[in-house]
């Protein structure tokens, strides 16, 4: 995997002596290696054979954690408000959009299934499908003239 990367190894190797040298601690040696074998998940969870118990890496700890920035989130609520306003007259398709949203993102593996349901509720709305699509993670999913 690191054939052609010697530094990844020497590095990996000074992280086990400074262990054993005791110039770091069970939790430096985990940090410094989820950053030395970051994007290898296999190694990573594959170190937990060799941590005492209690120092366990998890999956979750690895999946990159998306930070919503306050500009974002206001843009987000200014979005849920007017597609309320706009659908005042039909209350059920702002429901349906809320239960689109608050859906277990398990259930959801394919954000393209997420923009096909929520364009089945827009259909006579394209202005409010393709600003949607600013919030969606996946930028494959394309402006609704590319989908309806």
């Amino acid at each position: 995997m690191f054939q052609d990367q010697r530094e990844k190894y020497d590095m990996f190797l000074q992280v086990m002596k400074d262990f054993k040298a005791q110039r770091t601690d069970t939790a430096g040696v985990v940090a410094r290696v989820k950053e030395l074998f970051k994007g290898h998940t296999d190694l990573i969870l594959g170190f937990n054979t060799f941590l005492p118990s209690g120092y366990e890496i998890t999956p979750e700890e690895l999946e990159p954690k998306r930070t919503v920035n306050i500009r974002e989130f206001k843009d987000v609520i200014i979005f849920g408000a007017k597609v309320k306003e706009r659908f005042q007259n039909d209350e059920q398709i702002y429901k349906s959009f809320l239960d689109i949203l608050n859906t277990d993102p398990k259930e959801h593996t394919d954000i393209n299934e997420v923009y096909q349901e929520v364009a089945a509720l827009f259909n006579k709305q394209p202005d409010l499908l393709d600003e949607f699509t600013k919030f969606l993670p996946d930028p494959s999913v394309t402006s609704s003239a590319d989908h309806v």
